[in-house]
């Protein structure tokens, strides 16, 4: 086999690159294709990068199993907490429930027997007419045999039938009382309505959610970095999450790296790009997206130790700033060359679907509603509000702050309010109404550079005086609360919630730092 495969990064013969194609000729015809010497020198280099992997992998694989149990610990003891939790909150309900159920029952029991006649009273009456027809027949014999001698007998016959007669009276009176109210109908006060919207309220009564207890008493103002990592040679510009939980840096060095999530050394190296890596995007499919100096993106899967270049996207005549999925899962680019462009994807590729020009560098891109993108044009100092489906721009706010030409990102922290770095200042923007809300400003004369959210209610700046910076989110003002002095030896250009408790950040000089 005298080529080689850069695209699926495999060693391939004459048959696999001919130009006719079945099922043996021509599998990699439309490949990236060199000859196998120009590819041993990088190999050589990655062999190098593999062995220092290997190494530590070894090293620090029994510490990652171990590290692996008592999490899975921690997560199985969090499960039978919460189910524990549920079970005691549900048997309260239940018992609420059947208490409620109880006293509506003794309450309609008393009702009916109250307005209605009671089933005794249907057995006496049964007994009346024989009752009846004893005392009329006694009493016609009393009549006809009274005599004066026998008085107390006489008297007390005739009591015994008077008592009778107030009893028959009394069972009239209850029968009228019974046919007057034979027309009432006894009901709940409830309508079905009510009854489903009550079900519905039950099943949505309980949120499963991912409580940011982590965070709760974080102050980056007493953190010391658990990990400092120092795997670039050139400055760290970009940082993200994948799906598996491990991080990964790009860096001026043309390098991406993959770090193991319980060691933070380097599981992977990429070095696919001629230029520097500034930026890096997970995607919602779980691809990793990365743009760079050399004018490409370039669209990774990442499985284990192993990736595979899916595609590269070569529309841009200058670097590569910023590269981002939409809610529609298009992806957005922004350049050095003055100009923005959209992706649509058709099958599994994305393609060119339409490009807008900016006024000088386009340094941040961010979408701030389903059909809007916020970005920033450098040589104007100003930020456009585009609207991708209508195609124009919706608005524009001019002298928004100096700000960096490429190092720049924008964060939004709720709603409303987006908050965008700029020089000894962070300017806060209403995205709804297209306006400055408020300009916080920074005690030193620095250039911010790095931001991200730590919760709902904080976030956090680092900046070019090598400061960490933690802000309050009070409305639509922000409280500095802490800071860290010299957390870094260089510019900080870049932080990252990691979801776990703790954050990275990412400096010139190559290092990442574990908080």
């Amino acid at each position: 086999m005298d080529f080689f495969c850069k695209t699926h990064n495999i060693l391939c013969c004459s048959s696999c690159i001919c130009k006719i194609k079945n099922d043996i000729y021509g599998k990699h015809r439309d490949c990236d294709i060199c000859l196998l010497k120009d590819i041993i020198d990088d190999k050589k280099n990655n062999l190098k990068d593999n062995i220092i992997l290997l190494e530590n992998i070894s090293e620090n694989l029994e510490k990652s199993i171990e590290k692996l149990k008592i999490t899975f610990d921690k997560i199985n003891d969090n499960k039978e907490e919460l189910k524990l939790k549920i079970q005691k909150i549900f048997t309260k309900i239940r018992n609420a429930l059947n208490d409620r159920e109880d006293k509506i029952l003794l309450e309609i029991d008393d009702k009916f027997d109250n307005t209605f006649i009671k089933e005794n009273f249907i057995n006496e009456i049964k007994k009346m007419p024989t009752k009846i027809k004893s005392s009329l027949a006694r009493g016609k014999i009393i009549e006809k045999n009274w005599k004066q001698d026998n008085i107390n007998s006489l008297i007390n016959d005739c009591l015994i039938i008077e008592n009778n007669i107030k009893e028959i009276n009394k069972i009239n009176d209850e029968i009228k009382k019974c046919d007057s109210n034979k027309k009432i109908k006894i009901d709940i006060n409830i309508e079905e309505n009510e009854i489903n919207d009550f079900i519905e309220n039950i099943k949505k009564f309980w949120e499963i959610i991912n409580k940011d207890l982590l965070y709760s008493d974080f102050n980056i103002g007493v953190k010391e970095p658990i990990y400092k990592l120092k795997y670039h040679s050139g400055n760290v510009l970009a940082l993200t999450v994948l799906n598996d939980g491990r991080s990964a840096s790009g860096s001026r060095d043309s390098k991406i790296i993959i770090y193991n999530s319980s060691t933070y050394k380097p599981d992977l190296i990429i070095k696919e790009h001629e230029g520097g890596i500034l930026c890096i995007s997970l995607l919602s499919t779980g691809l990793l997206a990365s743009c760079s100096a050399d004018k490409t993106i370039k669209i990774f899967k990442i499985k284990g130790l192993e990736y595979e270049i899916v595609q590269t996207l070569k529309y841009h005549s200058d670097s590569v700033l910023k590269i981002i999925e939409l809610k529609n899962n298009k992806l957005v680019s922004s350049s050095n060359d003055s100009s923005i462009i959209f992706y649509n994807k058709d099958k599994s590729q994305y393609k060119n679907e339409f490009k807008i020009s900016t006024n000088g560098t386009c340094s941040s891109i961010i979408q701030t509603k389903d059909n809007e993108i916020c970005y920033s044009e450098y040589n104007d100092n100003k930020i456009c509000f585009f609207d991708f489906t209508e195609k124009k721009t919706k608005a524009f706010i001019s002298n928004i702050s100096k700000r960096n030409s490429n190092d720049e990102w924008f964060l939004i922290i709720n709603k409303e309010l987006m908050v965008i770095p700029g020089e000894n200042i962070l300017t806060i923007v209403n995205i709804l109404t297209y306006k400055i809300s408020k300009i916080i400003k920074v005690p030193e004369s620095i250039w911010n550079l790095g931001i991200c959210k730590i919760n709902d209610n904080m976030i956090l700046t680092g900046d070019r005086a090598k400061t960490l910076r933690q802000w309050k989110i009070e409305g639509n003002n922000l409280t500095l609360i802490s800071k860290k002095e010299n957390a870094h030896d260089g510019d900080i250009n870049y932080l990252l919630n990691l979801k776990n408790g703790q954050i990275a950040s990412g400096s010139d000089g190559g290092t990442v730092k574990i908080w």
